[in-house]
């Protein structure tokens, strides 16, 4: 439901429980409002079923392709994305094309397209670029949602590690990074209880569910869908299937970057945050902080002052300084430092350390090994995979992104193959 205020000098406000409908794209959205049942596509395609979720550029709804039988993604721009789309200044459709171009095999582990079409919104909403997708079960963090208790065995870890370096791989062999990976971005496969009858009657038993009526910019909301969500698979299918990277909405080209704004912070690579040049080396920082959290379902690094920190601060910090915090934690749990002569290539070093190097915030520093990280988050794995994971970490966590090795490199990592 929305709600507008109007205390605001720049007009009324209004919160949304899903996407914000009803406000037009060259207001910054023009989401798609439409309903299942809709039928959308060249030759009239694809029949939607159900919303499926969205996010801050679209929506995806559950399709059904009408020549082939099949079901699909249909994953559909707002009028605002769309129009980034063709001013190249984001990419979406590109990289699926550039992956396309490789083999099959090669992109097995990245979520693919099939088609794509534009569709005509209503009202002020423009036009809506079209993916349409493999559909993918569920992610990563939806999966740890629903089987909150039961932790992945190694292997499956392990198994999903693998996955998402394949993915990287051919993303960075396009020349992309993709700047976001994260659970929500790590797709599990459609596995085979998941027959397309099945999903034909998963669709008759959950009949689309509509938010009440709320107001909008210009109008009464009445077509909020609700976004539902497909049978979790078993703890014994999670050992069986494929993962996959998806959602490329904001990934950049590497040669060519568009913004700096990239990655949540927690997973961010400090020579982003310094304001420095990167590349693909920064999904290898993050790979490296998903390691820690495919262990133990926990954050690396936190965004905020510890408790068990305040004692090492120099009077006068900014404790709402969410940077202070990591580079603190980057320093205690990797013993890495900047040379004085590295930072100088970082424009915004000056905020976070002196010119010799030291941390301006921190007296005095209390390292936390990699490997005490792990087992005070509850790490159920032997001290030898515990050592074996934090080696892994430590090569992809290097303050140097010249140092950390590529995607390929990494998956000839003996533990992960063990």
């Amino acid at each position: 439901m929305s709600n507008p205020s109007d205390d605001n000098d720049e007009g009324p406000i209004f919160s949304f429980i899903e996407e914000p409908l009803g406000i037009p794209a060259d207001e910054g959205f023009g989401f798609f409002q439409g309903t299942p049942e809709d039928i959308l596509g060249p030759d009239d395609r694809f029949q939607l079923q159900a919303k499926l979720g969205f996010g801050i550029n679209s929506s995806v709804w559950l399709a059904k392709d009408r020549q082939l039988g099949s079901h699909v993604a249909l994953k559909i721009l707002s009028g605002h994305a769309t129009l980034l789309n063709a001013e190249s200044h984001l990419r979406e459709l590109e990289i699926h094309r550039r992956l396309q171009s490789l083999l099959p095999d090669e992109t097995r582990h990245c979520n693919r397209l099939i088609t794509h079409f534009s569709h005509q919104g209503i009202e002020q909403d423009g036009e809506h670029l079209c993916l349409v997708l493999e559909l993918e079960q569920t992610s990563l963090q939806d999966v740890w949602k629903a089987h909150s208790e039961a932790h992945h065995a190694l292997p499956t870890v392990k198994r999903i590690m693998r996955h998402m370096l394949r993915g990287l791989v051919a993303l960075h062999r396009c020349g992309f990074a993709h700047t976001d990976l994260k659970p929500d971005n790590a797709m599990l496969s459609i596995t085979p209880s998941l027959s397309s009858n099945v999903i034909d009657d998963w669709v008759l038993a959950h009949p689309p569910r509509v938010y009440p009526p709320s107001q909008s910019l210009y109008k009464i909301v009445t077509n909020a869908f609700v976004s539902e969500r497909l049978p979790i698979p078993s703890i014994a299918d999670l050992t069986l299937c494929d993962y996959k990277l998806a959602d490329f909405s904001h990934a950049q080209q590497i040669d060519e970057q568009t913004t700096d704004h990239i990655t949540p912070l927690t997973l961010r690579a400090p020579e982003v945050i310094l304001g420095g040049p990167w590349d693909e080396e920064v999904d290898i920082w993050t790979f490296g902080c998903l390691v820690f959290t495919l262990l133990t379902r926990l954050p690396l690094f936190a965004s905020e002052i510890r408790q068990n920190s305040l004692k090492h601060l120099r009077p006068g910090v900014d404790l709402t300084s969410e940077c202070v915090q990591i580079f603190w934690q980057i320093t205690a749990f990797t013993s890495q430092r900047y040379h004085p002569l590295v930072l100088n290539v970082y424009p915004n070093s000056s905020q976070y350390f002196e010119p010799n190097g030291k941390l301006k915030s921190f007296k005095i520093f209390s390292l936390r090994p990699l490997e005490t990280c792990l087992r005070d988050a509850g790490c159920r794995a032997t001290e030898k995979d515990i050592d074996s994971a934090t080696a892994l970490m430590r090569r992809c966590l290097a303050l140097n992104p010249s140092d950390r090795p590529s995607a390929l490199l990494l998956l000839e990592d003996p533990w992960l193959n063990e």
